[in-house]
Order: C-alpha cells, then structure tokens, then sequence
C-alpha cells in the first residue's frame, strides 16, 4: 500500500501495519506521509480541501488497492471503504473479502449486521 500511494502521490505514509480484524476484514492503517502541498492547505486552515483531496485519491485507487490485497490474500474483495483523520495524520483501508465460510457475516445479506 505505501508503494502504491508513493506511486501515484508521490509521496507515500510513513508508517502502515495491517490487521485481520475476524477471518473476512483486513484492516490496513497508515500514518504520516501529508505532502507539501497538503500541509501548506492543512495549516492554512484547509483541512477539508485536504480530506476532499484526500477521498478523491483513494476512489480513484480503489481498484489498485483491491487487486494488492487480492493478490496477497488470494481471495476476492467484495466491499472496500476508506477513511482519513488529520491530526493525527492517519488513514484506514478497510477490505472485505469474500467468505471462505458460510456461516461468516460478509456472507450473510446483511440482516445479521447491526444498523
């Protein structure tokens, strides 16, 4: 994920750590990496030009993102959802894939979840 970012922004986060969170949710946080011109914005009092900026990047990766963890877990994405926070600089990626189990949430309509 840092090397893609890096790739595409020029410039990518300092620090990344993935988690399983259950056996269908890859949870990846990445912290640092504000680009001159995003701090410049952020510190000019432009946090949501930044987070706009910010959202717009991770859609137009998305499918890269998907294919990365694909081809790491061998298994099919089925959902993805992005978040951003600005101080602390901190973004989370988060990837649901397709259930190896039937008995999974992911694999459920819905009617299980809360909400």
């Amino acid at each position: 994920m840092v090397q893609l970012f890096r790739d595409f922004l020029g410039k990518g986060p300092e620090r990344c750590k993935s988690y399983w969170a259950g056996r269908d949710l890859l949870v990846i946080l990445l912290g640092g990496g504000y680009t001159v011109a995003e701090q410049t914005l952020y510190d000019a009092g432009q946090g949501q030009a930044v987070q706009n900026s910010r959202h717009a990047l991770q859609i137009t990766l998305a499918a890269r993102m998907q294919g990365t963890v694909e081809d790491l877990t061998g298994r099919k994405v089925i959902a993805f959802m992005s978040a951003s926070h600005q101080d602390p600089d901190l973004s989370a990626e988060l990837f649901v894939l397709k259930p190896e189990e039937p008995d999974s949430p992911a694999a459920s309509s819905g009617k299980d979840l809360p909400g």
